[in-house]
Protein backbone atom coordinates (compact mmCIF):
# COMPACT_ATOMS: atom_id res chain seq x y z
CA UNK A 1 0.00 0.00 0.00
CA UNK A 2 2.04 3.30 -1.26
CA UNK A 3 0.56 5.48 1.41
CA UNK A 4 2.22 3.21 4.11
CA UNK A 5 5.48 2.68 2.66
CA UNK A 6 5.54 6.60 1.32
CA UNK A 7 4.82 7.82 5.63
CA UNK A 8 7.32 5.10 6.55
CA UNK A 9 10.07 6.38 4.20
CA UNK A 10 9.57 9.83 5.56
CA UNK A 11 9.83 8.50 9.17
CA UNK A 12 12.78 6.62 8.30
CA UNK A 13 14.50 9.93 6.66
CA UNK A 14 13.56 11.94 9.85
CA UNK A 15 15.05 8.76 12.08
CA UNK A 16 18.33 7.97 9.81
CA UNK A 17 18.90 11.38 8.75
CA UNK A 18 20.43 9.52 4.73
CA UNK A 19 19.25 5.70 3.32
CA UNK A 20 20.77 4.51 -0.07
CA UNK A 21 17.66 3.67 -2.94
CA UNK A 22 18.62 -0.49 -2.66
CA UNK A 23 18.24 -0.01 1.43
CA UNK A 24 14.78 1.31 0.51
CA UNK A 25 13.97 -1.01 -1.80
CA UNK A 26 15.32 -3.84 0.13
CA UNK A 27 13.58 -2.48 3.30
CA UNK A 28 9.80 -2.23 1.57
CA UNK A 29 10.90 -5.33 -1.30
CA UNK A 30 10.38 -2.77 -4.15
CA UNK A 31 12.45 -2.21 -6.72
CA UNK A 32 14.74 0.61 -7.04
CA UNK A 33 12.57 2.45 -9.69
CA UNK A 34 9.81 2.12 -7.40
CA UNK A 35 11.48 3.79 -4.78
CA UNK A 36 12.69 6.93 -7.21
CA UNK A 37 8.78 7.13 -8.09
CA UNK A 38 7.95 7.47 -4.17
CA UNK A 39 10.67 10.41 -3.91
CA UNK A 40 8.81 11.97 -6.68
CA UNK A 41 5.45 11.46 -5.23
CA UNK A 42 7.34 13.13 -2.14
CA UNK A 43 8.39 16.30 -3.61
CA UNK A 44 5.22 17.01 -5.65
CA UNK A 45 3.34 16.73 -1.99
CA UNK A 46 5.57 19.51 -0.64
CA UNK A 47 8.54 17.19 1.62
CA UNK A 48 11.75 18.45 1.17
CA UNK A 49 13.32 15.05 0.23
CA UNK A 50 16.32 14.95 -1.95
CA UNK A 51 19.10 12.59 -3.73
CA UNK A 52 22.82 13.41 -3.38
CA UNK A 53 25.38 11.24 -5.43
CA UNK A 54 29.30 10.50 -3.90
CA UNK A 55 30.79 8.46 -1.14
CA UNK A 56 28.11 9.90 1.49
CA UNK A 57 24.98 10.09 -1.18
CA UNK A 58 22.11 8.94 -0.61
CA UNK A 59 17.78 9.94 -0.19
CA UNK A 60 17.91 12.46 2.41
CA UNK A 61 15.79 15.02 4.20
CA UNK A 62 16.42 19.02 4.52
CA UNK A 63 18.20 19.02 7.78
CA UNK A 64 15.58 21.78 9.25
CA UNK A 65 12.43 19.86 7.99
CA UNK A 66 10.40 18.34 10.77
CA UNK A 67 6.99 16.24 10.22
CA UNK A 68 4.96 19.48 11.52
CA UNK A 69 1.71 17.87 13.10
CA UNK A 70 -0.15 21.54 13.68
CA UNK A 71 -0.87 21.75 9.90
CA UNK A 72 -3.85 19.23 10.44
CA UNK A 73 -6.60 20.25 12.53
CA UNK A 74 -7.41 17.90 15.59
CA UNK A 75 -10.65 17.23 13.67
CA UNK A 76 -8.61 16.13 10.47
CA UNK A 77 -6.16 14.32 12.98
CA UNK A 78 -9.09 12.10 14.42
CA UNK A 79 -10.39 11.28 11.00
CA UNK A 80 -7.06 9.82 9.72
CA UNK A 81 -7.04 7.83 12.71
CA UNK A 82 -10.60 6.76 12.31
CA UNK A 83 -10.20 6.06 8.52
CA UNK A 84 -7.00 3.68 9.75
CA UNK A 85 -8.76 2.06 11.95
CA UNK A 86 -11.95 0.95 9.28
CA UNK A 87 -8.96 -0.18 7.17
CA UNK A 88 -7.88 -2.01 9.95
CA UNK A 89 -11.30 -3.28 10.92
CA UNK A 90 -11.46 -4.64 7.26
CA UNK A 91 -9.03 -7.29 8.25
CA UNK A 92 -6.17 -4.87 6.24
CA UNK A 93 -3.58 -5.44 9.09
CA UNK A 94 -0.50 -3.35 7.03
CA UNK A 95 -2.33 -0.04 8.57
CA UNK A 96 -1.69 -1.30 12.00
CA UNK A 97 2.20 0.03 11.72
CA UNK A 98 1.00 3.48 10.43
CA UNK A 99 -1.61 3.69 12.37
CA UNK A 100 0.40 3.49 16.00
CA UNK A 101 2.87 5.47 14.49
CA UNK A 102 0.66 8.49 13.50
CA UNK A 103 -1.06 7.75 17.13
CA UNK A 104 2.16 9.02 18.58
CA UNK A 105 2.68 11.86 16.39
CA UNK A 106 -0.78 13.13 17.00
CA UNK A 107 -0.53 12.37 20.92
CA UNK A 108 -3.56 9.87 21.11
CA UNK A 109 -4.34 6.75 21.69
CA UNK A 110 -4.99 4.32 19.05
CA UNK A 111 -7.80 1.89 20.79
CA UNK A 112 -10.23 0.55 18.13
CA UNK A 113 -13.49 2.26 17.76
CA UNK A 114 -14.59 -0.46 15.18
CA UNK A 115 -14.74 -3.53 15.02
CA UNK A 116 -16.23 -6.19 12.29
CA UNK A 117 -17.06 -9.42 13.79
CA UNK A 118 -18.04 -12.69 11.45
CA UNK A 119 -18.07 -14.99 13.84
CA UNK A 120 -22.33 -15.51 13.79
CA UNK A 121 -21.39 -16.76 10.34
CA UNK A 122 -18.09 -18.69 10.26
CA UNK A 123 -15.04 -19.20 8.49
CA UNK A 124 -16.99 -18.93 5.14
CA UNK A 125 -18.40 -15.50 5.30
CA UNK A 126 -15.34 -14.16 6.60
CA UNK A 127 -13.26 -15.47 3.70
CA UNK A 128 -15.96 -14.27 1.32
CA UNK A 129 -16.20 -10.93 2.52
CA UNK A 130 -11.78 -10.75 2.28
CA UNK A 131 -11.95 -12.20 -1.50
CA UNK A 132 -14.22 -9.56 -2.42
CA UNK A 133 -12.42 -6.85 -0.36
CA UNK A 134 -8.95 -7.82 -2.32
CA UNK A 135 -10.66 -7.52 -5.65
CA UNK A 136 -12.14 -4.39 -5.22
CA UNK A 137 -8.60 -2.55 -3.94
CA UNK A 138 -7.01 -4.68 -6.62
CA UNK A 139 -9.50 -4.28 -9.50
CA UNK A 140 -10.30 -7.50 -10.14
CA UNK A 141 -13.77 -8.46 -11.68
CA UNK A 142 -15.46 -11.64 -10.20
CA UNK A 143 -17.70 -14.20 -11.14
CA UNK A 144 -20.06 -16.02 -8.41
CA UNK A 145 -23.80 -17.79 -8.22
CA UNK A 146 -25.99 -15.61 -6.67
CA UNK A 147 -29.47 -16.28 -5.01
CA UNK A 148 -32.12 -13.72 -5.47
CA UNK A 149 -35.01 -12.64 -3.03
CA UNK A 150 -36.93 -15.36 -4.92
CA UNK A 151 -34.26 -17.86 -4.56
CA UNK A 152 -33.75 -17.99 -7.68
CA UNK A 153 -30.31 -18.79 -8.90
CA UNK A 154 -27.84 -17.01 -11.71
CA UNK A 155 -24.42 -16.21 -12.70
CA UNK A 156 -22.68 -13.34 -12.55
CA UNK A 157 -19.73 -11.24 -13.23
CA UNK A 158 -19.51 -8.11 -12.07
CA UNK A 159 -16.84 -5.31 -11.48
CA UNK A 160 -16.36 -4.95 -7.50
CA UNK A 161 -16.63 -1.00 -6.50
CA UNK A 162 -17.48 -0.89 -2.64
CA UNK A 163 -18.75 -2.74 0.03
CA UNK A 164 -21.21 -1.15 1.94
CA UNK A 165 -23.66 -1.65 5.11
CA UNK A 166 -26.61 -1.19 5.27
CA UNK A 167 -29.66 -2.29 7.42
CA UNK A 168 -28.58 -5.31 9.74
CA UNK A 169 -26.94 -6.50 6.19
CA UNK A 170 -23.85 -6.13 4.19
CA UNK A 171 -23.97 -5.50 0.41
CA UNK A 172 -21.29 -5.17 -2.30
CA UNK A 173 -22.08 -2.46 -5.01
CA UNK A 174 -20.97 -3.76 -8.45
CA UNK A 175 -21.27 -3.49 -11.85
CA UNK A 176 -23.29 -6.50 -13.03
CA UNK A 177 -22.01 -7.57 -16.70
CA UNK A 178 -25.08 -9.74 -16.81
CA UNK A 179 -27.44 -6.30 -16.93
CA UNK A 180 -25.00 -3.87 -17.64
CA UNK A 181 -26.10 -1.43 -14.97
CA UNK A 182 -24.80 -1.01 -11.23
CA UNK A 183 -26.38 -3.35 -8.93
CA UNK A 184 -26.80 -4.00 -5.01
CA UNK A 185 -25.89 -7.95 -4.16
CA UNK A 186 -26.78 -8.73 -0.71
CA UNK A 187 -23.14 -10.44 0.57
CA UNK A 188 -24.89 -13.74 2.21
CA UNK A 189 -26.18 -14.95 -1.11
CA UNK A 190 -23.36 -14.51 -3.44
CA UNK A 191 -21.96 -18.60 -3.31
CA UNK A 192 -19.11 -19.42 -5.38
CA UNK A 193 -17.29 -16.68 -5.49
CA UNK A 194 -13.81 -16.69 -7.45
CA UNK A 195 -11.89 -13.74 -8.39
CA UNK A 196 -10.56 -13.54 -12.08
CA UNK A 197 -7.57 -11.73 -13.08
CA UNK A 198 -8.93 -9.55 -15.10
CA UNK A 199 -8.26 -5.82 -14.47
CA UNK A 200 -11.31 -3.62 -15.18
CA UNK A 201 -10.96 0.35 -15.16
CA UNK A 202 -14.27 1.43 -13.98
CA UNK A 203 -14.12 3.52 -10.82
CA UNK A 204 -17.33 4.77 -7.99
CA UNK A 205 -16.83 8.15 -8.62
CA UNK A 206 -19.64 10.04 -10.29
CA UNK A 207 -21.80 6.53 -10.39
CA UNK A 208 -25.28 6.62 -9.38
CA UNK A 209 -26.23 3.04 -8.02
CA UNK A 210 -29.63 2.40 -7.60
CA UNK A 211 -31.35 1.93 -4.69
CA UNK A 212 -33.79 -0.91 -5.46
CA UNK A 213 -35.25 -0.98 -1.95
CA UNK A 214 -37.02 2.69 -2.54
CA UNK A 215 -37.89 1.04 -5.91
CA UNK A 216 -39.77 -2.02 -4.74
CA UNK A 217 -43.23 -1.54 -3.95
CA UNK A 218 -44.38 -1.21 -0.49
CA UNK A 219 -47.26 -2.01 1.98
CA UNK A 220 -49.26 0.13 4.54
CA UNK A 221 -49.50 -2.25 7.28
CA UNK A 222 -51.27 -2.22 10.84
CA UNK A 223 -50.61 -4.77 13.10
CA UNK A 224 -50.45 -5.66 16.77
CA UNK A 225 -47.53 -7.73 18.02
CA UNK A 226 -47.48 -9.61 22.01
CA UNK A 227 -45.39 -7.72 24.39
CA UNK A 228 -42.99 -11.03 24.49
CA UNK A 229 -41.19 -9.73 21.35
CA UNK A 230 -40.74 -5.88 23.00
CA UNK A 231 -36.77 -7.90 21.76
CA UNK A 232 -37.72 -8.05 18.11
CA UNK A 233 -39.92 -5.11 18.33
CA UNK A 234 -37.46 -2.70 19.28
CA UNK A 235 -34.41 -4.33 16.86
CA UNK A 236 -36.63 -4.41 13.76
CA UNK A 237 -38.98 -1.53 13.87
CA UNK A 238 -38.74 2.77 13.52
CA UNK A 239 -39.53 4.04 16.55
CA UNK A 240 -42.11 6.47 15.00
CA UNK A 241 -44.32 3.14 13.95
CA UNK A 242 -44.21 1.78 17.59
CA UNK A 243 -47.08 2.39 19.88
CA UNK A 244 -47.51 0.85 23.47
CA UNK A 245 -51.01 -0.30 24.59
CA UNK A 246 -52.58 -0.24 28.15
CA UNK A 247 -51.38 -3.93 28.30
CA UNK A 248 -48.06 -3.53 27.10
CA UNK A 249 -48.61 -4.85 23.55
CA UNK A 250 -47.22 -2.94 20.73
CA UNK A 251 -49.57 -1.32 17.69
CA UNK A 252 -47.39 -1.06 14.95
CA UNK A 253 -48.00 0.66 11.73
CA UNK A 254 -45.34 0.32 9.14
CA UNK A 255 -44.62 0.54 5.54
CA UNK A 256 -42.55 -2.43 4.06
CA UNK A 257 -41.40 -4.09 1.04
CA UNK A 258 -44.00 -6.80 -0.15
CA UNK A 259 -42.67 -9.81 -1.45
CA UNK A 260 -42.01 -13.65 -0.18
CA UNK A 261 -39.81 -12.66 2.23
CA UNK A 262 -42.15 -10.22 4.27
CA UNK A 263 -44.52 -12.94 4.32
CA UNK A 264 -41.94 -15.34 5.93
CA UNK A 265 -40.92 -12.64 8.31
CA UNK A 266 -44.20 -11.67 9.48
CA UNK A 267 -45.36 -15.44 9.89
CA UNK A 268 -41.75 -15.85 11.97
CA UNK A 269 -43.64 -13.77 14.75
CA UNK A 270 -45.72 -17.31 15.00
CA UNK A 271 -49.02 -17.07 17.19
CA UNK A 272 -47.47 -13.52 18.85
CA UNK A 273 -48.63 -11.30 15.89
CA UNK A 274 -52.00 -9.92 14.50
CA UNK A 275 -52.45 -8.20 11.11
CA UNK A 276 -55.20 -5.82 11.32
CA UNK A 277 -54.90 -4.47 7.42
CA UNK A 278 -54.83 -4.85 4.63
CA UNK A 279 -57.36 -7.38 4.53
CA UNK A 280 -55.65 -8.80 1.35
CA UNK A 281 -52.49 -9.30 3.04
CA UNK A 282 -54.40 -11.28 5.59
CA UNK A 283 -55.42 -13.70 2.95
CA UNK A 284 -52.29 -14.34 1.72
CA UNK A 285 -50.72 -14.68 5.23
CA UNK A 286 -54.02 -16.95 5.96
CA UNK A 287 -53.51 -18.63 2.68
CA UNK A 288 -49.70 -19.46 4.09
CA UNK A 289 -50.90 -20.88 7.00
CA UNK A 290 -53.46 -23.40 5.26
CA UNK A 291 -50.66 -24.87 3.25
CA UNK A 292 -48.33 -25.11 6.26
CA UNK A 293 -51.04 -27.05 8.50
CA UNK A 294 -51.47 -29.87 5.71
CA UNK A 295 -47.46 -30.32 6.21
CA UNK A 296 -48.21 -31.65 10.20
Amino acid sequence: MQINRLFETVHMLLNKKSMTARELAEHFEVSIRTVYRDIETLTFAGIPVYSTRGKNGGIKLLDEYVLDKSIISKDEQNDILYALQSLKAANYPEVEETLEKLSVIFNKTSGNWIEVDFSEYGNEQKELFENIKNAIINKKVIRFEYYNSQGIKSERSAEPLKLKFKVRAWYLSAFCRKSNEMRFFKIRRIKRLSVTEEIFERTSENIEIPDNETKAPKVKITMTIDKSQAYRVYDEFSEKDIKVSENGDFEIISELIENEYLYGYLLSFGEYIKIIGPTRLKKILEGKVEKMKKNY
